[in-house]
């Protein structure tokens, strides 16, 4: 009974051992394409834009996968696919950057103990129009309107500038 026991446990032990050791992530789907690592810094008049959204347009072929990242403080984006896999499928891409920022004072909430405060604050809030403002030029948002390309062949670390700072109030 002591050897039957002992091997039950050396059994569940290795057999949780041996799961351990498959793919860190789940497999990729069907059709999913072969990625390439590729990094982009973007500025803003020279500096590093952080907390910009990077996005991919494929010019030809994968449309079906979304190519993107946010950069860091160092304006640093390193492009994934569908956020499962790092890099992006080698060709060419029209490259989008958005940045945009609310009103920080729209979301100033009052003392939560403070309960009249807090009812006049969700009353005022609750039709009030969010502050929101686009802090890249509107042509880098959009497909039709980008002027940045980027081809991907291998391994692809490129700058791109996103001209000058702006701070245009985005539409209700």
């Amino acid at each position: 009974m002591k050897h039957k026991f002992s091997f039950i446990c050396i059994t569940i032990t290795s057999l949780a051992l041996l799961a351990g050791c498959g793919p860190a992530s789940s497999p990729k789907p069907a059709g999913f394409p072969d990625t390439v690592p590729c990094v982009l810094t973007i500025t803003q008049e020279g500096a590093p834009l952080a907390g910009a959204s990077v996005t991919l347009i494929p010019i030809d072929g994968a449309k079906d996968w979304l190519f993107s990242a946010n950069t860091n403080g160092a304006g640093v984006a390193k492009i994934y696919t569908y956020g499962r896999a790092e890099g992006a499928p080698k060709g060419k891409y029209k490259v989008l950057v958005s940045k945009t920022e609310t009103d920080p004072s729209k979301f100033t909430m009052p003392d939560e103990n403070d309960s009249a405060a807090m009812d006049k604050y969700i009353q005022n809030t609750a039709n009030e129009k969010l502050n929101s403002y686009l802090l890249v030029e509107s042509a880098y948002t959009s497909a039709d309107t980008t002027t940045l390309e980027l081809e991907i062949t291998g391994k692809t670390a490129q700058t791109f500038d996103v001209g000058k700072k702006v701070k245009d109030r985005l539409p209700e």
